[in-house]
């Protein structure tokens, strides 16, 4: 389609646009000439042939550009039917102006020269013009050739004017040859003009892609150093607490030291441990999601037993989650193989960072932590932290993972934490051959499903057998 419509707008800009005044202008010039030149009323033909003519091409010069300058309503048929008739038109014009060429072969001298002179001149037109189609020259020579030939024939007697008529034929048939080569070049050129459309478009369509990268690149660097932002203002807040703590509670024991008073001093230093200890822990998942970051962390497989690594992490956090009064549960799945090969300890450090997030945001509520076997194979082991907590904004799902970031609400900012433990999951989920999901409602709660291998296979290496155990509850 893109072809034929640009053959049709090529045929009405060059024919009818860019040189629609010299033919006009030339067929005026002929017509003058005749009815000053030749006896008779022989300029009447030309006359008329004239008027009907400008009036039949202004008319159809219309309709066409009407019919092409809108290009989003034409399908295929239309454009077709289009380009039929405007050869069909051009055919029909080019008869009009050349029969008082035809004409003239018959008036008195100078008629067959005249004639014979703008007979030619239709000639070089059709060359540079009638290049709609292939074989439209056929379809427009006969009348011109016909009044070449005639009028040349009639310009001497006897066998010159058989050579004149004659060399008049040729001429004609140089005609055809100059046409289709003409032709030729016009649709190279539409090619080339196609072509380059098509090139534009395509560089269009990279710009704005390009441009839209560029713009979610620039949004993602914006949010990124908004997040880096919070985290360094929370991470102020976090650090100075223990570090405080630590101070003071050294400060009273200095005190106590002194003034020989040591009644509370075991307490005091119980509690610059558990300050210590909180402090190292921050210090900690700032050191592993840069390690992360920088690719340092590695997996260490070996065999491990699901229930113990899932007990021990659900103990760990049963006190805090006994100081808002809720509930904690464990659910094995009775058809799990118990003996898994994975890294235990950065399992471990998952579960805890999932179930410490869910206490801390879940206030009488239940806390149920399920294991079961995931994937079309069962190749990997699933790990189910649900709670009845307070649930996570939609808007913020996309971006729980992403380091430093922190939803914005005032029950997060209430609560201790750097932020980082479900971006340092998520990372340690892929790096043990699974991934980490999350499925949350505002006001009903979340649920963080972990996927890990059951048997841990580096690139490259042979999977390990697992130990055969028995299957239980």
């Amino acid at each position: 389609m893109n072809h034929d419509y640009m053959a049709v707008v090529h045929c009405r800009d060059k024919a009818w646009g860019q040189h629609a005044l010299t033919r006009i202008g030339s067929i005026f010039i002929a017509t003058t000439a005749v009815g000053i030149s030749v006896p008779g009323h022989w300029w009447i033909f030309c006359v008329a042939a004239m008027t009907i003519g400008w009036a039949l091409e202004g008319t159809f010069y219309r309709w066409l550009s009407d019919k092409i300058d809108h290009p989003e309503k034409l399908d295929l048929e239309d454009l077709l039917r289009i380009k039929r008739l405007t050869i069909r038109a051009i055919i029909g014009l080019v008869a009009l102006y050349a029969t008082p060429f035809l004409a003239l072969a018959f008036a008195p001298d100078p008629g067959p020269s005249l004639g014979l002179i703008f007979a030619c001149g239709s000639l070089l037109v059709i060359c540079g013009q009638h290049v709609l189609d292939r074989n439209m020259v056929y379809c427009t020579l006969p009348v011109i050739t016909l009044a070449v030939i005639l009028c040349a024939f009639r310009l001497a007697d006897g066998w010159v004017g058989y050579l004149l008529g004659f060399l008049a034929f040729l001429l004609c048939v140089n005609t055809v040859v100059l046409t289709r080569a003409s032709f030729q070049s016009s649709e190279d050129l539409i090619e080339a003009q196609g072509k380059a459309l098509r090139l534009a478009d395509e560089l269009d369509d990279r710009v704005v892609q390009r441009t839209r990268e560029l713009e979610e690149a620039v949004k993602v660097a914006e949010e990124a150093n908004r997040a880096k932002s919070r985290f360094l203002a929370t991470m102020s807040h976090e650090l100075r607490t223990p570090l405080n703590a630590v101070i003071g509670y050294a400060e009273m024991v200095g005190e106590d030291v002194r003034s020989g008073d040591l009644g509370s001093t075991e307490a005091d230093l119980e509690k610059i441990r558990n300050a210590a200890r909180h402090l190292l822990g921050l210090i900690n998942e700032v050191l592993d999601i840069s390690k992360m970051e920088a690719n340092e962390q590695v997996c260490r497989p070996a065999h491990f037993d699901v229930r113990s690594v899932a007990q021990e992490a659900l103990d760990a956090i049963i006190p805090l989650a006994a100081a808002s009064q809720t509930q904690c549960e464990l659910e094995i799945d009775p058809t799990l193989e118990l003996l898994a090969f994975n890294d235990e300890g950065k399992l471990r450090q998952c579960l805890l960072n999932l179930l410490s997030n869910a206490a801390k945001f879940t206030n009488k509520g239940t806390i149920k932590l399920t294991c079961r076997l995931g994937g079309k194979q069962q190749e990997w082991i699933a790990f189910d932290v649900a709670d009845t907590g307070v649930g996570i904004a939609e808007e913020d799902l996309p971006r729980i993972f992403l380091p430093f970031f922190q939803s914005d609400t005032s029950l997060t900012r209430s609560v201790e934490g750097t932020g980082l433990g479900l971006a340092i999951s998520h990372k340690l989920s892929h790096l043990m051959g699974g991934d980490l999901m999350v499925k949350s409602s505002v006001g009903i709660g979340s649920t963080f499903t972990l996927m890990i291998a059951r048997q841990f296979v580096e690139p490259g290496e042979a999977a390990v057998s697992l130990p055969a155990v028995p299957v239980t509850n």
